[in-house]
């Protein structure tokens, strides 16, 4: 937003006899620099200081709050579809699959710490004030143990919550919507005194869907404080509980949908047991920062945070009448031949955090240093459990047929009195940063030392890997600005994972990943600030079959993604925003014990990809408080499964919204997938091999009260 200063002074001095003739000033114009909502100009995400993205060496993309409200964004996937070569999730495939970028798994971290699981898209965005996007791994910032789908491969989405401030904030929303939807959310922020400050923010929300009995229950609240004794001294307090709870989704087979010749499935198909228990995610925490600034020069900082998470998960899906591989996997789906099978998937993690750091401000000569070095203990204990239905995984041999279907009722299966899974992951760290300043070039350097030990032993499933292992992984980069708005970089950085879930005949080595890259950036050059990269990430000791020893891995995998990100904001004018973020890459097996999957294109990753999106705020005249958006966003098609055996269509899909402010009120009206195009996505259920019906047209009108 471009803010303008006008100043006049106009002097005159005339006092009895000392009148003199009056002397007027001239006028004197001031323009602030603009401030666009949709640009961040610095992050801590990329380096854990607070840093220009111009001066960092790697891809970093922000979405900020005002982007969030004026897509009328409701989960993280939609919040992330403004970002390049970042894989979306659907709602029915929140329990199963983690976020990919550039097409490999990533860590989402919440407020400086990594959420464990595979359920990162159940974040609320009611208490949202930012999403930043680390593309690759990040040697100096999170290593990577292997709980669910966690790891930094891919990068890092970072959220980051709002915080309570010396301001009074008493927010009040609803929403009303397609498929029976409906909701509310608070923001109060009241100060307590000068130095204390609380903030309570909530949600409450339903929904339904266009697949027969799915539906979403949220129920959000995150209390925080913060106190600032002094300007030396800050402690914020967060604490979370966000509860989720749907029915279990498997997908549709690929017979039916994508292949229409025998029969075809309504979209709104749901192939599950009449009774089937609902699936519940909770998750709560608490979070403390603390920051003290020590002299002129060094700062010191301390997170500590405890994370738990309880999942009890409840599914069916179909396989051929009980073939070879019983019930794991997915059958071919014929009309008449399909056996109902079902598990129970529990789990319980618990993750305890404690990262002390210092920072430093230094200046040698020219050089101006900014170091940063601390110390990352993380322990995690996981419990967890899957039992199939009747001890065999069959609910009942009675057959489905899909053409008139009568689908048995569930059979709970008896749970373990203590759970058969029960794994410890201890991971102590040591890193060391410094970023340097010289003139035109911005450096930066770092080593993070990670010893990470593992403990995951499953008895049931002939699991039994303890290991200790240790990587140091370096990242290194620099970047010379041309001018202060026209720069280059170029970065290299490693990460590490220890693999887990998967059979090794003995304890698995660490994986490793390591990127190289180089970019382009603007920043502000005509109202334009934009990201151009070029990248290269690959994936080694990744598991793969052991075609010597069925049922048993080893670690002799090797993946490999690069292509070309843009990501681009331009400011047309005070009024009018423009986003738009393309990808073009090839990701691929590179080498596998099985030769027939070299050369596959990577699950649920497309060559291509692209958003273009433009918001126009009247800002004057008649029509000042209206606002108008318009998006469309395209993938090129999706494989299904990692044999490449079918693939999803390449679609394009329209967005638009619609908002009114006036005096303390702002109306919204949201429609995703405008022209209702009807299409399938691959689902992850099992790590692909079904599809999911896409989100049809969706309409949601909004209205939120500040008094």
């Amino acid at each position: 937003m471009r803010r303008t200063i006008i100043s006049t002074l106009v002097g005159s001095c005339c006092s009895g006899a000392f009148a003199q003739e009056a002397t007027q000033l001239g006028t004197v114009d001031v323009r602030a620099a603009p401030e666009y909502d949709y640009v961040v100009k610095s992050v801590s995400a990329g380096t854990r200081t607070d840093t220009p993205v111009e001066h960092i060496p790697q891809s970093i993309v922000s979405v900020p709050r005002a982007m969030i409200e004026d897509q009328g964004a409701r989960t993280l996937s939609d919040v992330l579809r403004n970002v390049s070569n970042v894989s979306l999730v659907d709602a029915r495939d929140a329990n199963n699959v983690v976020f990919k970028i550039r097409g490999f798994h990533s860590a989402t971290v919440v407020d400086g710490v990594a959420l464990k699981g595979n359920f990162t898209n159940h974040e609320s965005l009611v208490n949202v004030d930012r999403v930043d996007v680390v593309k690759g791994p990040s040697g100096g910032l999170f290593g990577g143990q292997g709980v669910g789908g966690y790891e930094t491969t891919g990068g890092i989405v970072a959220v980051t919550t709002v915080e309570p401030a010396q301001e009074v904030v008493r927010k009040l929303g609803f929403k009303l919507g397609s498929y029976g939807e409906k909701g509310a959310n608070f923001d109060v922020n009241q100060p307590l005194s000068p130095a204390l400050a609380l903030r309570m923010v909530g949600e409450w929300s339903d929904s339904d869907s266009e697949t027969d009995r799915v539906f979403f229950k949220k129920r959000a609240l995150f209390p925080s404080l913060a106190w600032t004794p002094s300007a030396d001294t800050k402690v914020v307090l967060r604490l979370r509980y966000l509860d989720n709870t749907t029915l279990d989704y498997s997908g549709l087979p690929t017979n039916g949908t994508l292949n229409t010749t025998t029969y075809t499935l309504p979209r709104r198909t749901n192939i599950a047991s009449p009774d089937l228990p609902d699936t519940t995610n909770t998750s709560k925490g608490v979070n403390l920062q603390w920051r003290q600034q020590l002299n002129d020069s060094w700062s010191f900082s301390l997170l500590t945070a405890y994370n738990e998470v309880k999942l009890d998960q409840r599914g069916t899906w179909l396989v051929d009448t009980m073939g070879m591989m019983g019930c794991m996997g997915f059958g071919s789906a014929t009309p008449t031949l399909n056996t109902l099978c079902g598990a129970r998937m529990w789990a319980h993690l618990k993750t305890s955090t404690v990262s002390p750091s210092l920072t430093g401000k230094l200046q040698f000569g020219e050089a101006k240093h900014t170091v940063n070095l601390g110390f990352d203990y993380e322990n995690t204990r996981d419990n967890e459990f899957m039992i199939y239905s009747n001890m065999i995984g069959v609910v009942s041999f009675d057959n489905v047929d899909l053409t008139n279907p009568v689908y048995p009722a569930w059979s709970e299966p008896v749970a373990p009195t203590t759970p058969d899974q029960r794994n410890r992951y201890l991971s102590k760290v040591a890193y060391i940063q410094d970023q340097i300043d010289v003139g035109n070039w911005h450096f930066l350097g770092s080593l993070r030392h990670s010893q990470i030990k593992v403990n995951d032993v499953n008895p049931s499933w002939g699991i039994n890997n303890v290991s200790d292992n240790a990587k140091t992984t370096p990242r290194v980069g620099a970047v010379y600005e041309f001018t202060p708005r026209v720069s280059m970089f170029a970065g290299y950085g490693e990460g590490m994972k220890v693999p887990t879930f998967s059979i090794f005949s003995a304890p698995p080595k660490p994986e490793e990943s390591a990127q190289t890259e180089v970019g382009f950036r603007l920043k502000d050059l005509a109202g334009i600030t934009a990201t151009l990269a070029w990248f290269d990430l690959t994936r080694k000791n990744v598991a793969i079959g052991d075609p010597a020893n069925p049922g048993f891995s080893i670690q002799a995998g090797k993946q490999r993604s690069r292509g070309v990100d843009l990501d681009l904001r331009w400011q047309a004018s005070p009024s009018w925003a423009w986003i738009a973020a393309f990808t073009t890459q090839t990701a691929e097996i590179t080498e596998d014990s099985n030769a027939t999957l070299v050369g596959k294109q990577l699950f649920n990753v497309p060559e291509q990809s692209a958003r273009l999106a433009t918001r126009y705020d009247f800002r004057s005249g008649d029509l000042t408080g209206l606002g108008l958006g318009l998006g469309v966003t395209h993938h090129s098609r999706l494989p299904g499964n990692s044999t490449n055996t079918f693939f999803t269509p390449a679609t394009t899909v329209w967005d638009a919204q619609l908002s009114y402010s006036l005096w303390k009120a702002r109306l919204g009206l949201n429609v995703l997938n405008l022209t209702d195009k009807k299409y399938y996505v691959p689902s992850a259920y099992f790590v692909g091999g079904q599809v999911t019906p896409a989100l049809p047209r969706t309409i949601t009108a909004t209205a939120t009260f500040s008094f």
